[in-house]
């Protein structure tokens, strides 16, 4: 079964050395969406805190497959500032 990673960042950048083998890239992004879960139910606050709860999958080859984005905008926010968070959080995808 193939490997997958779950790199975490929230204003810090947690890299997973371990992986999980899982049976594909649908089973991956299935984990990534309980991880992101889990740790906001650790600590629901986190997406204001910080810029983003961004959780990137790799694969073994360290291609990324999938990102799990999750972004809290507040109501007192300008758009721009919405838009700025938004852009910030977003994956860099290589070719």
């Amino acid at each position: 079964m193939p490997r997958y990673f779950f790199h975490t960042v929230d204003g810090t950048h947690d890299i997973d050395h371990l992986g999980h083998e899982l049976v594909d890239d649908a089973a991956a992004r299935r984990e990534a969406v309980r991880y992101a879960s889990a740790l906001l139910a650790d600590n629901p606050a986190m997406p204001f805190e910080d810029d983003a709860l961004r959780i990137n999958v790799t694969d073994e080859a360290g291609h990324l497959s999938c990102s799990v984005i999750i972004l809290a905008v507040d109501a007192n926010w300008s758009s721009d500032d919405a838009i700025e968070r938004l852009a910030q959080s977003a994956p860099k995808f290589s070719q």
